[in-house]
């Protein structure tokens, strides 16, 4: 009789304790979340992510757990949320340009908010649009698309620095280029519309295609081309957000950017996502990054700052790291004092053949890189010939036409196959006089 009182009361024991788990287990999860998506750099991430959650736990009395996916650069990203069909797994669209938004804006997969200090942003600057009007994303970190060069590697090849785009085509500078690839990086996909707007389609893709016979090899994504560029691998990376080059030379490599003579701003920016699981603590993060500590955050992550009411020399004074890298790099005490003149960018012609354009890079370059550059070298190697020839008074007129032809063919129509036939034709009319 002893014996089965105490075991009723340990079941009873068990019992209570047993009502008690869900809710200490409740307690224990009772912790606010937020979810980012997107393709900054690690060190902008880590540092919103310690000044965040300083400033949540001060402000409201708990820890929140951020979790931040960053799948790749900006058009993998984009394709990351529209492959979540209006059911993220995230809260805020963090990073990328204006192009990036646009799509995600019209695919009805951001929502409006406008944050505090909303109107500290710029609405546009030369033209760029820097926020979007009804809110549904902002700039909170502005740049300008750059290409970099290891000054140390070029001294060394004797070569100078390209200081414009057709300067970048020169044979001398072959095998010493690196970039990625539209679809890998937002910030090359900029690069090609920068080109195709400025150039015209057309001789655009002609310079593409040239631009690609000077690779070295294809970079990862934009992150690599600068590492790769830094170390002094390849000594020029082209397509670079402008900050990476201050980054650099903050870390002791000897980089510099060169802004070259056709660019954009980008407005690298943030967005709520429609349907967001924790969309309160979405708004309340996105408050706090253009409050003033939530923009030092952004600065010490090796962005620029968007508030167009900061002074890097007073944040130096401050104590804020890389106020001072800033303030060199860009010469002047606000991003927005820079004197830059840019192209007149076409953004709605941009986000409407945002795929269009990277699946053109693909299949027509990337993916027939090799048969590329057999036929441009070839057409080069008759080009020579025919210079040969002349000076030695043969009768070349036929065969220039005919190499004329060749390049055409390469440059402007991308059949590089044709190109080739075309240019071992003019070499077999090279006639002794």
């Amino acid at each position: 009789m002893r014996k089965r009182t105490v075991a009723i009361t340990i079941s009873a024991v068990l019992t209570m304790a047993l009502l008690f788990v869900p809710t200490l287990a409740t307690k224990a999860q009772a912790v606010d979340k937020l979810g980012w998506v997107g393709p900054v750099y690690t060190e902008l991430s880590e540092s919103l992510t310690r000044g965040f959650k300083d400033f949540y736990k001060k402000t409201y009395g708990k820890d929140v757990e951020i979790t931040f996916l960053k799948p790749g650069g900006w058009p993998v990203c984009l394709d990351k949320v529209r492959a979540w069909g209006g059911k993220p797994d995230a809260d805020i669209f963090l990073g990328a340009g204006a192009p990036a938004h646009e799509v995600l804006k019209q695919e009805g997969l951001i929502v409006p908010y406008k944050p505090k200090d909303w109107d500290k942003v710029p609405s546009t600057w030369h033209g760029m649009k820097v926020k979007d009007k009804r809110g549904d994303w902002t700039c909170f970190a502005p740049w300008i698309v750059t290409n970099l060069y290891n000054e140390k590697v070029l001294k060394k090849l004797r070569l100078p620095p390209p200081k414009t785009w057709k300067d970048l085509i020169n044979p001398i500078y072959r095998g010493n280029v690196v970039h990625t690839l539209p679809y890998a990086s937002g910030t090359m996909h900029e690069t090609v519309e920068i080109i195709l707007q400025s150039f015209g389609e057309k001789e655009g893709w002609a310079y593409l295609r040239s631009l690609a016979a000077n690779l070295a090899r294809f970079s990862t994504g934009s992150t690599d081309t600068t590492h790769i560029t830094s170390r002094g691998e390849i000594p020029i990376g082209i397509a670079q957000p402008q900050m990476n080059a201050m980054v650099a030379r903050r870390d002791g490599y000897p980089v510099r950017d060169l802004l070259p003579d056709r660019t954009i701003l980008v407005p690298e920016a943030v967005a709520l996502l429609k349907n967001a699981p924790h969309e309160r603590v979405g708004k309340i993060f996105l408050d706090w990054l253009f409050s003033m500590d939530g923009q030092k955050a952004v600065l010490n992550g090796g962005y620029f700052a968007a508030r167009t009411d900061i002074k890097f020399s007073v944040w130096e004074k401050e104590g804020v790291e890389m106020a001072k890298h800033a303030k060199k790099a860009l010469g002047v005490d606000s991003f927005w004092d820079l004197k830059v003149d840019f192209i007149e960018y076409d953004l709605d012609l941009a986000t409407k053949r945002w795929d269009e354009v990277n699946k053109y890079y693909e299949y027509e370059i990337y993916r027939k890189w090799g048969e590329l550059k057999s036929s441009l070298f070839l057409i080069e190697e008759v080009e020579g010939e025919i210079e040969a020839a002349k000076a030695q008074m043969m009768n070349v007129k036929t065969a220039q036409e005919q190499i004329k032809e060749a390049r055409k063919l390469f440059a402007m129509d991308g059949n590089y196959a044709a190109a080739r036939l075309a240019a071992l034709k003019a070499r077999s009319l090279l006639v002794a006089p």
